[in-house]
Order: C-alpha cells, then sequence, then structure tokens
C-alpha cells in the first residue's frame, strides 16, 4: 500500500558496557572480547533478516540507568539491557567460556525480539557459529584481482575467531596457482568492521592496492613483484 514503508534490515549487532560502570582506568576492555562473536552471529543470519525494523542493536552489558527502558528504539537503533550481567566476573573467565557466554546472551537477546518466524534462523545462526567453533575466513570476492598480465592474482579475505577478533589478509598466488605470500592488510588482533572501509581494489603495475571508495585513497599496498623471488 502507498505510503507503507518496508522494515530495515538488521545490518550491525553492537556490544557495549552500560554508561555505569565504564572506565578507561582499567587494564581491561569489555567490547573486543565479543568482536568476532557478535560479527559471526550477524553473518549467519540470512541476509535479509528483519529483527523489529531497526538497522541497528545495540546490546548494552549492566545495570542501566535510572528512568531508562530495558528496550527502546530510537531513529533506527534499537537498544537493549542486559542487566543481569557480571562484566568484572566475565572478563575473568577464559576466551572460550566468554564466547559462548556472550553468543547465549546475544542469541536470548535476539530471540526477545525478534519475531517468532524468524526464531529459527535466530537459532540456526548460533549453531553455525558453534558449529564453526567460533572462527571463519570469508572471501571478499569483490576484491579479488588478477594482474593486467595474468601473472599474479589476488584473494582478500575476512578472517574472524577469539585469538584475532578481526583481521583481513591478501593471499598472492601467480599464474599457475602456487600460494607466493599471506600478507596482513590489517594488524592482528583487530576489533573493527573494514567492510565499508575496502570498498574496492586495483592493480597498479605490479602493486595490488585496496582503495577507500569515499576518500578516494590507497589504504593498502602488496608489492607482488618483491613477493615473487
Amino acid at each position: 500500500m502507498k505510503g507503507i514503508h518496508p522494515m530495515a534490515r538488521l545490518k550491525e549487532i553492537r556490544v557495549v558496557e552500560t554508561p555505569l560502570s565504564y572506565s578507561n582506568q582499567r587494564t581491561w576492555s569489555f567490547h573486543p572480547s565479543a568482536h568476532h562473536v557478535r560479527q559471526l552471529l550477524l553473518h549467519f543470519l540470512p541476509p535479509d533478516f528483519v529483527l523489529d525494523g531497526s538497522a541497528l542493536l545495540s546490546v548494552i552489558f549492566g545495570e542501566k540507568p535510572a528512568g531508562e527502558a530495558q528496550c527502546s528504539q530510537v531513529l533506527g537503533c534499537t537498544s537493549y539491557y542486559v542487566e543481569d550481567f557480571d562484566i568484572g566476573a566475565y572478563m575473568a573467565c577464559s576466551p572460550s567460556e566468554q564466547q559462548e557466554r556472550m553468543l547465549l546472551e546475544l542469541t536470548a537477546v535476539l530471540l526477545r525480539l525478534a519475531r517468532d518466524a524468524d526464531a529459527g534462523a535466530v537459532n540456526q545462526a548460533a549453531r553455525c557459529v558453534r558449529d564453526g567453533a567460533f572462527a571463519l575466513r570469508i572471501p571478499v570476492r569483490k576484491l579479488w584481482r588478477s594482474s593486467p598480465d595474468k601473472h599474479y592474482r589476488v584473494e582478500v579475505y575476512r578472517c574472524l575467531g577469539p585469538a584475532i577478533g578481526e583481521v583481513w589478509q591478501a593471499h598472492l598466488f601467480d599464474k599457475a596457482g602456487k600460494p607466493l605470500a599471506v600478507d596482513g592488510i590489517t594488524n592482528t588482533p583487530g576489533y573493527l568492521d573494514r567492510t565499508s572501509h575496502f570498498s574496492k581494489s586495483r592493480w597498479d603495475g605490479a602493486l595490488f592496492q585496496i582503495v577507500h571508495t569515499a576518500m578516494n585513497s590507497v589504504v593498502y599496498s602488496l608489492d607482488a613483484a618483491r613477493c615473487d623471488t
């Protein structure tokens, strides 16, 4: 019907800490431990998955400030407080215990907000995260390129896991398909989603480059000739 707009698909899940307990004086930070879990869960949800009409879900762990609702929706963002959560105790757990606890909490929030018909998709996504041992190497095929002379080919992968968070890699092959090098595009560990940053690739002679489209600047360069020795 005219005037009715389709509900936005879920594009991002954030994990943050309640402002009541946050301190920048700690030796640890909470949200990096959850990065690979939230990204994997989102990856395994259907690409057209609609949660509650918001494109962003912000899951806030810890006590909510007085007067705030447990769940609120503003300008395409849904915020949800998980109050029964001891961040200090969580950070004292092993990485394997942390990721399982985080997956349980995020899955529970998604199930509370999702329509009954979408519960199966949420549970299936959680199973995929566990089946993959909380790690995945995702091919970013839009950035794969063969050099103009066909001597080289570069494949780009987005890697998620408990020890690395999020790391991007360039895999260089010769024209016969022989691996020549694996180069880190980002530092290890990393905790930023670079999907929108790394949007275009090209060759400049023997240099493979990744370009940030919005800024029109080279953000990564690999000298294939130097690796082929």
